[in-house]
């Protein structure tokens, strides 16, 4: 899309991406560093001359608001048009609205999601949606990427869902109060095709193939992290750990990552690391998501000991799950894409993945007899009812219901 006098498109910046560029709209950087936010906004749009219209006039509306703020006016949340688009902006950069309080890879998806509605419905008064409009986008939204492809039901419920969190907010800060009222109370109402729940797990047989092949292969960490990963049911976030921003004001401390681009820094955070294994070989830790406690004795896991014993002492330093060839912990998505390339060489099929290491353990440790209780404070569940849902396909509480039916049919045979 080349440039054009006719549709200006001050603050757009490219990103290379393997389908091609992405667009952006990003604030300027001193006006950033006094407070402004969003300090940057993707543009869901095509990088064509068709688009450069849209692409243009979502820019300008980027900078205005950006200079009104700069000038004083700061966010004016009053000028509110009744549309579904302007209900989505107020949503992403109101200080009230809940985005705010948001982790920040949430915020990232699921602002993603916002941008997807207000490009394809953003036009949209509040007070012309309906029922029908409703039903009629979420049939849209599941329609296949390409001609014979599955449908993507996942994105279609996310959508509804995204919609239904809008009209909350714009209940809560009085937009169009009367309209969002109703129009929640027609999707709170209706009921949408739900995507199908995960059956896959990771089991035994997959950790068996694939530790000598990542061993083999110079990738130790991918071995000890899926054991770790199946052996005590930690999620993948809670071994390897998370690369978290920086804020602008905070001097960048510990294991640092510069972002791509010179944009910004961010933290290894949350991950195990060699201290936290001890003399014992006791695990101890929060996990990220419940913040509920969990140990693990790393002596009970057979395949993560025969592992640890062919790391030299010299090695046992820092974070226990690295990238070997950067030499730090792994960078987002780089783990499971390095994790995939060794699963399919130990013939795990593309429909297992690396974080269905939980849901194996949950399910070996239900055929193994453990009660669900007992499982669920091993694993840091809240709530019983996620335990089950992890457990898929055990066969461990069927085989105790046949037997206990055998003994019974003898006995009432001899009686």
């Amino acid at each position: 899309m080349s440039s054009d006098s006719n549709y200006p498109t001050p603050g757009l910046k490219r990103r290379r991406r393997a389908s091609g560029s992405a667009l952006y709209w990003v604030a300027r950087a001193d006006i950033v560093k006094a407070g402004y936010s969003p300090e940057t906004v993707r543009l869901h749009y095509a990088d064509t001359p068709a688009d450069l219209p849209l692409v243009s006039a979502a820019c300008l509306r980027f900078q205005a608001e950006m200079l009104a703020w700069s000038s004083g006016q700061k966010q004016d949340y009053k000028t509110f048009d009744g549309t579904l688009g302007a209900l989505a902006r107020r949503f992403q950069i109101d200080d009230e609205s809940p985005v705010k309080e948001w982790k920040w890879n949430t915020r990232r998806s699921q602002l993603h999601v916002v941008g997807t509605i207000e490009k394809a419905f953003g036009s949209r008064a509040l007070s012309a949606l309906g029922l029908k409009d409703f039903r009629r986008w979420y049939d849209a939204a599941r329609q296949p990427k390409k001609p014979g492809g599955p449908e993507r039901i996942d994105r279609a419920c996310k959508i509804m869902k995204m919609i239904r969190e809008m009209l909350r907010y714009g209940i809560a800060a009085e937009l169009a109060q009367g309209d969002c009222v109703r129009l929640l109370t027609i999707l709170t109402s209706t009921e949408f095709k739900g995507p199908k729940r995960r059956r896959s797990k990771l089991e035994l047989s997959h950790v068996e193939a694939f530790v000598p092949r990542a061993v083999a292969a110079g990738r130790m960490s991918l071995a000890l992290g899926t054991a770790l990963q199946f052996e005590s049911g930690m999620r993948q976030k809670d071994v390897i750990g998370e690369w978290l921003p920086v804020s602008a004001d905070e001097e960048p401390s510990g294991i640092v990552l510069r972002g791509r681009r010179g944009k910004g820094w961010r933290r290894w955070s949350n991950g195990l690391t060699w201290a936290d294994l001890g003399k014992d070989l006791v695990i101890c830790k929060e996990t990220t998501k419940t913040g509920a406690l969990v140990s693990h004795d790393l002596k009970e896991f057979p395949i993560v000991m025969s592992l640890l014993a062919q790391i030299p002492a010299d090695q046992r330093l820092g974070a226990l799950i690295v990238d070997e060839s950067a030499g730090r912990p792994y960078a987002e998505f780089a783990y499971a894409r390095d994790w995939r390339v060794i699963a399919r060489e130990a013939g795990i099929p593309d429909a297992v993945w690396n974080a269905d290491a939980r849901a194996g353990a949950i399910t070996e440790a239900e055929d193994a007899g453990a009660d669900l209780d007992t499982i669920r404070g091993s694993v840091g569940h809240a709530q019983a009812s996620t335990t089950v849902r992890y457990s898929r396909g055990a066969v461990g509480k069927s085989r105790r219901v046949a037997k206990a039916r055998v003994a019974h049919r003898a006995a009432e045979n001899e009686a």
